[in-house]
């Protein structure tokens, strides 16, 4: 008995034993000091008297608990303010039998503060997030299902919380984009290096899609084990749209949508290299616009650039999404067709000419016109870039002299 009582006289928490009637008979000294925060000396000889600032109801939930023995009040947290400093008090009350009570008390003010710091930081981070503008913030677990929602993730892509919450974060990648990144390798580099970053299109709630910078940085706890990451992504479209303008510009000639001559050069020597490495044949089309300068003589230079518009817009009607349409120089175009040998590029030539000789072009004041093309065909055999593009060239001037609306193989 006595060991029992020197070890609840040195208990770290508040120890007291009351009856129902709320009379202390006996309490540690921690206890003591706790209620003289508190309440008064006078008041210590009652519970509930002592606690009756902070605990007002615990005379009726003692009298109204009906078991035998068990917990009364569990780890309730009680305020008050003691010397001027708030005062954090954790009460548990249980009943042991029959007329004998026990009371737990902790200061838990620490805690209290220490949870509330918490919160606020929390609070100060959802506002900054709530009110970011072209940036979603949000946190994933480590399997990468989306954790916290909050209003930078609808304004940045309409999704509400219903709609992302315990969801994979691969939701948000076009199922029909063939360079999505894998999230699993994604998360499991971030935890490596501890941030990785991302860019590509992204969906937005209503289908439509956005073209997004992510940030993905790994959460480690204080083990330095990785909880969970937390992803900041911006959107960067209107960029998306600039830089693809302005590879536009340099790529493709402005009047025919074609690619231009430099971007000629370039598709066609990547052409010469699947030749050299995998074998793959290709050939080239070199054409002309028939009697061009009589066009634009006699119509004016509006009609004319018309005509070449036109006849771009027929190739791409009559070609396969993989051939390739290059203005080479004022009404001279190159096409290039991956995967073809000679009789198929003959046969491909051929068709176009009389597609291009069906076409009509509106010509103001006067009837449709129409217009003719010659073309000059070639294949590779051994001979470099401009050799090829040397005997195409070829193959169209003697498709000219021989009467023009007519297709001509290089030999």
């Amino acid at each position: 008995m006595e060991d029992l009582l020197q070890f609840l006289y040195l208990m770290p928490v508040g120890v007291l034993k009351f009856c129902a009637g709320g009379t202390i008979e006996m309490m540690n000294p921690v206890a003591t000091a706790l209620l003289l925060s508190i309440t008064s000396s006078e008041m210590l000889r009652d519970i509930y008297s002592a606690l009756a600032s902070i605990a007002p109801d615990l005379r009726q939930r003692v009298a109204q608990f009906e078991g035998q023995a068990g917990v009364i009040v569990d780890q309730q947290w009680l305020r008050t303010r003691g010397g001027g400093q708030a005062l954090v008090v954790s009460l548990t009350v249980n009943r042991i039998k029959g007329n004998v009570y026990m009371a737990v008390l902790t200061d838990v003010t620490r805690l209290a503060e220490q949870q509330e710091k918490l919160y606020l930081d929390r609070q100060k981070f959802f506002a900054i997030f709530d009110h970011v503008r072209d940036y979603a913030i949000y946190t994933i677990t480590k399997e990468g299902l989306v954790e916290e929602w909050n209003q930078s993730l609808q304004r940045y892509a309409g999704w509400l919380a219903a709609d992302v919450q315990g969801r994979s974060m691969s939701m948000f990648f076009p199922s029909d984009d063939p360079d999505q990144p894998h999230l699993d390798l994604v998360l499991a580099e971030a935890q490596r290096i501890g941030s990785i970053e991302t860019e590509g299109w992204r969906l937005k709630r209503d289908g439509s899609r956005l073209w997004a910078n992510s940030v993905i940085t790994a959460l480690p706890d204080e083990s330095g084990t990785v909880r969970g990451f937390v992803v900041v992504s911006r959107d960067l479209t209107e960029r998306k749209r600039l830089e693809d303008d302005m590879k536009q510009l340099a790529t493709v000639d402005p009047l025919t949508g074609a690619y231009n001559r430099r971007k000629g050069d370039a598709l066609l020597a990547v052409e010469f290299s699947r030749r050299k490495r995998y074998g793959r044949p290709f050939a080239v089309l070199m054409l002309d616009v028939d009697h061009f300068k009589a066009v634009n003589d006699r119509f004016g230079h509006a009609v004319g650039d018309a005509v070449l518009i036109a006849l771009v817009q027929t190739c791409r009607k009559a070609l396969r999404p993989m051939d390739m349409v290059m203005r080479w120089g004022g009404e001279e175009f190159l096409i290039v067709l991956p995967n073809t040998g000679a009789a198929a590029a003959l046969s491909t030539a051929e068709r176009l000419r009389v597609a291009v000789a069906a076409t009509e072009v509106a010509a103001s004041e006067a009837a449709p016109i129409r217009f003719t093309i010659s073309t000059g065909v070639a294949v590779p055999e051994g001979d470099s870039q401009s050799e090829l593009l040397s005997r195409s060239d070829e193959a169209l001037y003697a498709a000219k002299t021989g009467g023009r609306n007519r297709v001509m193989l290089a030999p």
